[in-house]
């Protein structure tokens, strides 16, 4: 038999805190962004738990992440 944990660990789906924890951000950041749309998010259940997923959370990531040019380090004269 399973437990409650082992189910968790393998499951795909993040409460809030687990999504912010993996983004590095604040609970309330995550709840804003799925709330506005710009994070894709589920609400589950009778208690209104807001899940989302790690591929979620990644392509959030991309669609906010600008390029940077890369220009070598230039070298000091002694």
């Amino acid at each position: 038999m399973t437990s409650s944990t082992d189910t968790q660990a393998h499951s795909p789906w993040m409460n809030a805190a687990d999504a912010a924890k993996y983004l590095k951000r604040g609970r309330r950041f995550v709840l804003r962004e799925i709330k506005s749309g710009r994070l894709r998010g589920a609400i589950v259940g009778g208690k209104r738990e807001v899940l989302t997923r790690a591929e979620w959370c990644d392509q959030w990531v991309e669609d906010h992440t600008r390029a940077v040019p890369f220009t070598p380090a230039r070298r000091r004269r002694a």
